[in-house]
């Protein structure tokens, strides 16, 4: 896992975290498959030893890191450029370094934008603490991460050998990347950038987790892309899930920390099917700018560019401040409708999209927030709606509701939603707490939501 990768929702609305987390390995010891044969674990320097002990035991890392590395690199066919420093830490520090990287990186407005964003439209808890949750979906997972910035590879101290061995055959895949396509600016958190950054996140994790599964089954003589793809991708889900740990977090955030392993592993074995690992050096020659491109490789080689979609005014009522923004793409739109139906209906219902713009705002006498997501789906031929129709309807469908004017419903956390359609652009607008009022506001009625919405789909 890249730190600029712990969870993304869209990989996903946890992309102000993982934007600056630079490499974190997220194969917990769940979802790695163990080798026939690996070397005894590496002691962790950060136990209490002389300097001598401390000494030899950095040695010892950094030798079995390089040979791990000359092993990946062959079955890569992608040359070391150069050795890989290696230092053996404690988990309390693994995780110390990556909040640093995080607080150095990232705006807390933006993760208190995200946190606004999840728990208005009902995907979170009013009263969770998003940062920590995702520090601690984090912790749950890490092994291990390689850092481009000190272009250092990070094992955690209490892995056993096989576990090692695994992560290192990951992490130095993105050694490998770092060496050659020069990781660090690629993954730098940048504002209103989660699909574009999502989609770098699945072609590094991809890439990774491709060659780690090669380098499990190097002894078998098989390659990880004789796998079939559904096969593959429940394998990687249901590993992840089976962790105790995974279950107590929110659904969303699960589903964004897996997203760039899955998506992003059959992505890459696409690319192997057609050239080979010389295909995905291509890739990264010119890289996929968006996640929609990263699902349906046919838009990846038509290069097909996103719309832009205008930020969502607020409502007519009241003066609205702007507090986030962001563009989440298709893999984030997935994630967000599997929220209100299957995992196959949400997919074929995001499978159109062609752009789109979130905003958080705040009224500025009631301090009332509300939401917006815009959604632009792709023209059809003959069809000047293109697929907004199908997606407006299994929406509205996964809510109970029929027909093709807006539909108003109430979420789980008592917010009213409106969804509205206008040729092929959707709004879903949500409207204020019902405990954040005294009495009802014009910001949580479903007339005045379907204005709001209206004036959404207004904006070109």
């Amino acid at each position: 896992m890249t730190p600029s990768s712990p969870t993304r929702w869209a990989t996903g609305l946890v992309v102000c975290i993982s934007a600056a987390s630079a490499c974190a390995c997220g194969s917990s010891s769940a979802s790695r498959p163990t080798p026939a044969e690996s070397p005894d674990p590496i002691p962790s320097s950060a136990a209490p030893a002389d300097d001598h002990h401390v000494e030899a035991d950095e040695q010892r890392a950094v030798d079995e890191i390089n040979r791990v590395l000359r092993q990946v690199s062959r079955m890569r066919k992608l040359p070391a450029l150069g050795s890989v420093a290696g230092r053996v830490i404690d988990r309390p520090t693994m995780l110390r370094q990556v909040k640093d990287q995080v607080r150095s990186q990232v705006p807390m407005e933006a993760i208190e934008g995200e946190s606004a964003f999840l728990s208005t439209f009902g995907f979170i808890p009013a009263d969770y603490d998003y940062e920590a949750g995702v520090y601690r979906l984090i912790e749950s997972q890490l092994a291990g991460y390689y850092d481009p910035d000190q272009k250092t590879m990070f094992l955690m101290g209490d892995l056993s050998g096989p576990e090692t061995e695994v992560t290192l055959a990951h992490e130095l895949v993105h050694a490998l990347q770092d060496q050659h396509y020069v990781l660090g600016p690629r993954l730098t958190y940048r504002k209103d950038a989660n699909d574009a950054q999502a989609a770098i996140h699945c072609l590094a994790e991809g890439d990774a987790t491709s060659l780690m599964l090669d380098f499990t089954l190097d002894e078998s003589g098989l390659s990880a892309v004789a796998i079939p793809d559904e096969t593959l991708r429940l394998e990687i889900v249901s590993s992840m899930a089976l962790s105790p740990e995974m279950a107590s977090f929110p659904r969303v955030l699960r589903d964004s920390l897996v997203a760039p392993y899955v998506d992003g592993v059959l992505f890459v074995h696409g690319l192997r099917r057609r050239g080979g690992w010389a295909s995905v050096d291509q890739v990264w020659g010119n890289p996929p700018t968006t996640t929609e491109q990263v699902l349906h490789l046919e838009k990846l080689f038509a290069r097909e560019p996103a719309d832009t979609v205008p930020v969502p005014t607020g409502p007519s009522d009241g003066t609205w401040t702007t507090a986030h923004t962001d563009v989440y793409g298709e893999q984030g739109l997935r994630i967000a409708l599997e929220e209100w139906m299957p995992r196959r209906v949400a997919t074929d219902a995001a499978a159109g999209w062609g752009g789109d713009r979130v905003a958080v705002l705040t009224e500025r006498d009631t301090a009332v927030t509300v939401a917006a997501w815009h959604i632009r789906f792709d023209p059809l031929p003959r069809r000047s709606d293109g697929e907004a129709v199908e997606a407006f309807s299994a929406i509205a469908s996964s809510w109970g509701k029929s027909g093709l004017g807006d539909v108003c419903h109430t979420l789980s956390n008592g917010r009213r939603i409106v969804l509205a359609r206008k040729g092929r652009d959707l709004a879903m607008v949500v409207g204020a707490a019902p405990d954040v009022v005294d009495g009802p506001h014009p910001a949580s009625a479903c007339s005045q939501l379907s204005q709001w919405a209206s004036s959404v789909l207004a904006q070109q």
